[in-house]
């Protein structure tokens, strides 16, 4: 099920980036595709719920990031479609998240 983060969790991400700007639809749509980039590009299941405080720290640090557009390989407009390379982000945001990569395992 998308998640699609209350206004507490938008406050609490714009918190963590001393964010005053009124821009809670840019978090809204944001924090759910960076969450579903991590689960996929680390091979976990994180919970919006259940979130490690680095992850949280993560999303945060990533939402500021692209919303000066860097790091976004392309765009689409219908039915919206984005598409990020973290290999772009710097390595004091990637770094967050090192600890909970894991290894894919291909069945022959």
């Amino acid at each position: 099920m998308p998640w699609t983060p209350t206004a507490e969790e938008v406050e609490q991400f714009k918190t963590l980036n001393q964010d005053k700007s009124a821009n809670e639809d840019y978090y809204k749509v944001m924090l759910p595709i960076l969450l579903e980039t991590v689960n996929d590009e680390y091979n976990q299941c994180f919970e919006p719920s259940n979130l490690p405080g680095a992850v949280k720290l993560f999303l945060a640090k990533a939402t500021q990031f692209y919303s000066m557009n860097s790091g976004l390989k392309s765009r689409s407009m219908g039915s919206v479609s984005y598409d990020f390379d973290f290999a772009n982000l710097p390595s004091s945001i990637t770094s967050l998240l090192t600890r909970y990569r894991k290894v894919k395992v291909h069945v022959l």
